[in-house]
């Protein structure tokens, strides 16, 4: 009897340990997934920055080539003012 005795006594701190481990188990499972959610909305929150960045990018492209049009507008007009200069400089001259 008494190696029954022993038996049960070991399949009970057998059972109590499972549970222990079972317990311990579900509480870092529970952590995982706090863990794994608020990396999930980390994960969008970043999406949506990497979007909005990639339009303002857009925006400055448009703007910049947009300058640049005008940039080009006002230098052709800053050579035709220094053109008209010469030419009023080359009248002055020949007069």
């Amino acid at each position: 009897m008494n190696t029954l005795t022993q038996r049960l006594r070991a399949l009970q701190e057998q059972v109590s340990r499972l549970v222990r481990e079972y317990k311990a188990l579900q509480k870092k499972a529970a952590d995982l997934g706090t863990s794994a959610h608020d990396l999930q909305r980390s994960v969008e929150v970043l999406k949506a920055r990497v979007s909005e960045l990639e339009r303002e990018n857009e925006v400055l492209r448009e703007a910049r080539s947009t300058d640049r049009g005008s940039a080009v507008s006002g230098t052709k007009e800053q050579i035709d003012e220094l053109v008209n200069e010469i030419d009023r400089c080359l009248a002055l001259i020949n007069a």
